[in-house]
């Protein structure tokens, strides 16, 4: 049973993206092949297959030429700029801009690795992501670490962290982001209980 459930899990949080993804696209095509449609019966005198796809393509080309000019780019900014003012357009299009970028743009992902912080009391740990380290002295730095919230994200909080104070972990950031955004449904934690372990006799053995 438990093998079936993480297999559902799994297959929630591949097939719900794709979804939900394949129901946007159809949903816009819909809508700009009815508005196409009519222009095309008075252009032709009848219906044009595959205008909604074609309209949409279209519309994509001409975004991405408009924001290429000077004019564009400043409507953009200014469009940016009230959305995230907006705190659910916010959260909805700053975490969909997000992750376009890192996959259509080349553009670096922004969790460097996975730590293990101490949160909310001692004895606790929270899966966190390092985004930046400062330097504070030699062989010492701060660590900006990440704590995102479960099951969304693209909202969570920013802890700066003595390096000597986290727990690396060996274990990439798609496996971490499929432990915390699940609710531990999905992934395994097996790598945290090994790393607890192994800093924790490392603490016995320092101060044996």
């Amino acid at each position: 049973m438990a093998v079936l459930r993480g297999l559902l899990i799994r297959g929630l949080l591949v097939t719900v993206p794709l979804l939900v993804t394949f129901a946007l696209l159809r949903w816009v095509f819909r809508v700009l092949d009815s508005v196409l449609q009519p222009v095309f019966r008075w252009l032709f005198g009848n219906n044009v297959p595959g205008a909604g796809l074609v309209g949409g393509l279209v519309v994509i080309l001409l975004v991405g030429l408009l924001v290429s000019t000077w004019p564009g780019r400043v409507a953009l900014h200014a469009l940016e700029a009230v959305l995230f003012r907006t705190p659910l357009l916010r959260v909805i299009y700053g975490g969909t801009k997000q992750v376009v970028e890192v996959v259509l743009g080349g553009r670096q992902a922004p969790f460097r690795r996975v730590v293990l912080v101490e949160w909310p009391r001692r004895g606790a740990y929270a899966l966190g992501f390092v985004t930046g380290e400062e330097v504070v002295s030699e062989g010492r730095s701060v660590l900006k670490v990440f704590v995102i919230s479960s099951p969304n994200p693209t909202t969570g909080f920013l802890m700066l962290v003595p390096e000597e104070q986290t727990v690396p972990l060996r274990m990439t950031v798609d496996e971490a982001l499929t432990l915390v955004v699940s609710g531990g449904l999905a992934g395994s934690a097996q790598v945290v209980a090994q790393a607890l372990a192994e800093a924790q006799a490392d603490a016995e053995g320092g101060s044996a």
